[in-house]
């Protein structure tokens, strides 16, 4: 009976997987780079209220600073997040995720 193709060649393969998760090697096509790729730093401002607000409306309200692992209160509330303008260049392309009915507004 033959060896599995991994068992037989378990070096190649483990080399392979290795860069295929590599912070290091093949960045721009290996997984890491197509999950994480570069980072910019980013502020956030969020108020939260119970109802569904107009954009014209939201954006004079008084957001707060939002940092890393706030909640956003309970279900039945509707946060609002506003990402401000970079005030540097930053090449990374900018990637924003929102969990959640979340609502995100930019001042221009």
């Amino acid at each position: 009976m033959a060896a599995a193709p991994f068992l037989k060649h378990w070096r190649t393969t483990f080399e392979r997987v290795e860069k295929f998760v590599s912070p290091i090697y093949f960045t721009d096509c290996n997984l890491r780079g197509r999950l994480f790729g570069d980072s910019c730093p980013v502020t956030l401002s969020s108020f939260l209220t119970r109802e569904r607000l107009p954009y014209e409306e939201a954006v004079q309200k008084n957001f707060c600073p939002a940092q890393v692992g706030d909640s956003f209160g309970p279900t039945w509330v509707t946060p609002s997040l506003e990402k401000p303008r970079p005030s540097h260049s930053c090449s990374p392309k900018p990637r924003l995720i929102v969990l959640g009915p979340g609502l995100l507004y930019g001042r221009e």
